[in-house]
């Protein structure tokens, strides 16, 4: 950036010409922040295989390969495999450049922001992109701030620069301060030059330097890994396990007699069955779970006004254990608002005020700068100084029209407020009297007043965190203009109130087992009340940044555990507490809005920008966008998050009793000299396509409200509880005792060998699919039957007709048989009654283990 004199001698104080312009661009660029550089689309894609459950498939893909090669068969295998890899990461490809693309178009607008510079020696208005180094920009109250640079001229200027300092107070800038990209302009009027644009602004060179990336391993990344190595250990235990009983047995019967061709044959099927083994272990649906819940719950959060950049996120946010959050803008309003007052309320003055409310009611309105301006939903944003505007709020909410008494009362003199004079004057004339309206600090204002007011009702507002402002005025006689001897009128207390849905939301974010902490650059005593009022305050630490920051590490950790508010924050302050937290194995997310939260954002299991006040730095560097700036919707999103979680363990109840079953029966039925249980393409048929079409069934279902009464899932906790392992063990086992029943004695029916195994195939399936409202009913009571799910009873309907179809019509490809109806009711009766029993009796002992805290909930 260049200095003053040198900016001066580069470019003039008197405003560029148009060629001298583009020059300036062509020399030191657009006002544009290269965005981050991203990985081409095809590196995107391929980062989707980097999933642990991906590589077994990809492993089991190479296996059948093998396997077909040698045979001459099983290509079917292979592609039906291959097509659920694809479906799988295509989905979360998909799922998240539609994101990004609506990322990049929320932060393009940024640069088409209208500003006004002086070109050609006249004014002009110019893109925000289109501003160039030695621009002669002129400033007034709302205007953003489009790069960095000085002020060549000051009007009592105001800039809000919290987005690098986190104080929320505007700082007071004079000719020849620096003003900053990025930050706003609150009050007065002014004139800057443009020193750096684009990358070379303070904010471009952050956003450089932090290199926005997402390194940190999420939750359920972690889990699926373990869960991945596992399921592997499994598969290949069962696939040694089967080859090495088989060529024992071999030899025992004299199948294995030595090296000869009807050896390697023999060898080559228990090498075949050992393959089988290893692929029905693999959880093909898996993948499709997690993407179509992912992709779900996305879309859901997006209507929440959560737009989630990072797919995984949507699951980690549910995982929280603690969430770091502003406060203006996110638990605020960020807009101040009359929060008390010494008058009732403000009363419209006649030509001369009669009472103390009619003359604080014409000082409001009259000896002010601020503007309104009305908005589509019927809510007045001010333009100006905050205070200001609300004080202007204040008469608007009691139908008093501030525009018309400024019309009625132009201003004769007016000397704006200032940080040393603490006050601001304006002269009007009344009915042909000169009045000096005064307002200002009340610890000033009082000593100017005779005689002196109490200021006891001051002092009740301001210990509620409250910024007060006192009234007064005289009549002006002879050429007395001093603000001495005024007269005093009352105060107002003003505040930037709650959001009207934040305690209730930090209340269930507490019932939800996350404790909620504030960051913030405000005084302990403001951020002591706001935190009090929000809920946050719950016997926690109220401890400022720069405390925080001289503790040595292990300090820092411990002091993080008790801390509920942090306040006068340093930029950061918030990554140092980020750090700390996450070393005592909290799962962090965390709210921010200005450049200087990016670190936190990063560092952060999942940062969540705010939508409408967050820097361009703070949105790229997080997971999730809050669109409306909301606490509230971080809630809903934490709801949406924990559906996720339990939807893909119910799945994985429903795949894992499938597959554990069939591997069982797989090694099982020929050790007992039962025919083999399943062809490969009745495995395929069960492994690939019914698992996937279950996956879309179940990861469907709708989020309920006991998802907010339990705790978060704590970061090392396996995805597989121990409700899930006894009910995978437990109905597993009875689908292979009562599969080697059937396969011995055709207890269920048929005559014929072909018959005996249509009725056991058919058996299977519909036993899995009445599993699958067991898996429902996970966390011990069955959601809603019908309206909680309708996607579940169409998919498991069609599962049960195409099994139909297979067994009467599928002989040719499956080697089945067709069933009669009498079969067909049996069949149905057998395998659904005792399944759902079954599970109903698991469900009932875990709870009751639970009602005495034998074990935690949510197990």
């Amino acid at each position: 950036m260049f200095t003053l004199d040198e900016i001066r001698e580069y470019a003039g104080v008197d405003g560029l010409t148009s060629p001298a312009a583009e020059e300036s661009r062509k020399k030191y660029g657009a006002n544009v922040m290269t965005p981050p550089e991203r990985e081409p689309l095809w590196k995107q894609y391929l980062k989707n295989f980097d999933s642990p459950i991906i590589k077994i498939l990809l492993f089991a893909v190479m296996i059948s390969a093998v396997v077909s090669v040698l045979e001459g068969s099983g290509l079917l295998d292979i592609l039906a495999i291959l097509a659920a890899i694809l479906l799988a990461t295509g989905i979360s490809f998909c799922n998240e450049y539609r994101s990004s693309r609506e990322f990049d178009v929320l932060n393009a607008r940024r640069d088409d922001v209208a500003v006004r510079v002086i070109r050609d020696s006249h004014p002009k208005v110019v893109r925000s992109r289109d501003i160039v180094v030695g621009d002669l920009i002129l400033l007034e109250a709302g205007d953003a701030i489009p790069g960095d640079g000085w002020l060549l001229a000051s009007n009592g200027i105001f800039c809000d620069e919290s987005a690098f300092t986190g104080e929320s107070e505007p700082a007071h800038k004079e000719i020849g301060e620096k003003v900053f990209k990025g930050s706003f302009v609150t009050d007065g009027k002014g004139r800057m030059i443009a020193a750096a644009v684009g990358d070379a602004t303070g904010m471009g060179v952050i956003a450089a330097a932090l290199g926005i990336d997402h390194s940190t391993r999420t939750p359920l990344e972690s889990k699926l890994e373990n869960l991945a190595g596992r399921i592997s250990e499994f598969g290949y235990v069962m696939a040694i396990l089967i080859c090495s009983t088989l060529i024992i047995r071999g030899i025992l019967v004299g199948d294995v007699t030595g090296f000869n061709v009807a050896t390697a044959n023999h060898v080559l099927s228990y090498f075949m069955l050992a393959v089988v083994i290893i692929v029905a272990a693999v959880p093909e649906g898996l993948p499709m779970s997690v993407a179509l819940s992912l992709s779900l719950a996305m879309r859901k959060m997006t209507r929440a006004n959560c737009l989630v950049r990072r797919l995984v996120a949507c699951e980690t946010i549910g995982s929280a254990t603690t969430i770091c959050t502003d406060k203006t803008g996110t638990l605020t309003k960020n807009q101040m608002e009359v929060a008390g007052a010494s008058v009732t309320s403000p009363t419209l003055p006649g030509p001369v005020p009669a009472s103390a409310a009619a003359w604080i009611t014409l000082n409001a309105a009259v000896n002010g700068t601020a503007h309104l301006e009305e908005q589509e939903d019927g809510r007045a944003r001010a333009i100006g100084n905050s205070t200001e505007g609300a004080l202007l709020r204040w008469l608007r909410a009691h139908a008093i029209d501030y525009r018309q008494l400024r019309d009625e009362h132009p201003a004769c003199r007016q000397i704006l407020f200032d940080g040393k004079r603490k006050r601001m004057s304006t002269v009007v004339d009344l009915d042909g009297r000169r009045i000096l309206l005064v307002k200002g600090a009340p610890e000033i204002l009082s000593g100017l007043c005779m005689p002196a007011p109490n200021l006891h009702g001051v002092e009740t507002l301001a210990s509620r965190a409250m910024r007060t402002l006192a009234f007064a005025h005289k009549e002006i006689t002879g050429d007395d203009e001093s603000e001495t001897g005024l007269l005093w009128d009352g105060y107002v207390g003003i505040r930037d109130p709650l959001r009207d849905d934040v305690a209730q939301s930090v209340t269930r974010c507490q019932h939800a087992g996350i404790r909620v902490r504030m960051v913030t650059g405000d005084t302990p005593a403001t951020a002591h009340a706001v935190a009090s009022e929000a809920g946050i305050l719950r016997g926690g630490t109220v401890i400022t940044g720069r405390e925080f920051r001289e503790l040595p590490a292990e300090g820092q950790v411990a002091a993080a555990a008790s801390l509920d508010v942090m306040a006068r924050a340093e930029p950061m302050d918030k990554l140092l507490l980020v750090q700390a937290l996450q070393e005592t194995g909290a799962v962090v997310a965390v709210t921010g809005d200005g450049t200087n939260d990016a670190p936190a954002l990063r560092r952060a299991d999942v940062g969540l920008a705010m939508g409408i006040a967050g820097t361009d730095v703070a949105r790229e560097a997080s997971d999730i966008i809050l669109l409306d700036d909301s606490f509230a919707s971080i809630t809903s999103a934490v709801w949406w998050g924990r559906s996720l979680y339990e939807n893909i363990q119910r799945f994985l109840i429903f795949q894992l009793t499938i597959n554990f079953s069939i591997c069982i029966l797989v090694l099982a039925a020929p050790l007992l000299g039962y025919p083999e249980p399943f062809t490969i393409i009745e495995i395929l048929w069960v492994n690939i396509i019914m698992d996937t079409l279950a996956a879309l069934a179940l990861c469907s279902e709708a989020p309920h409200p006991g998802l907010l009464d339990r705790s978060p899932i704590l970061r090392d906790a396996p995805i597989i509880t121990p409700f899930m392992a006894v009910s995978i063990a437990v109905t597993g086992t009875f689908l292979v005792v009562a599969g080697l029943l059937q396969l011995s004695t055709g207890f269920l029916g048929g005559q014929t060998d072909a018959e005996i195994a249509s009725v056991f195939f058919a058996a299977f399936i519909i036993a899995a699919v009445i599993n699958g409202f067991n898996c429902r009913a996970m966390d011990g009571r069955m959601p809603a039957f019908f309206s909680g799910n309708p996607t579940f009873f169409f998919v498991m309907s069609g599962i049960v007709v195409i099994q139909v179809l297979i067994i009467q019509f599928g002989e040719s490809i499956f080697g089945t048989v067709p069933l009669t109806v009498a079969e067909w009711v049996t069949i149905a009766i057998a395998a659904a009654v005792p399944v759902l029993v079954l599970g109903f009796l698991i469900r009932s002992a875990f709870a009751c283990h639970r009602a005495s805290g034998k074990i935690p909930a949510g197990s």
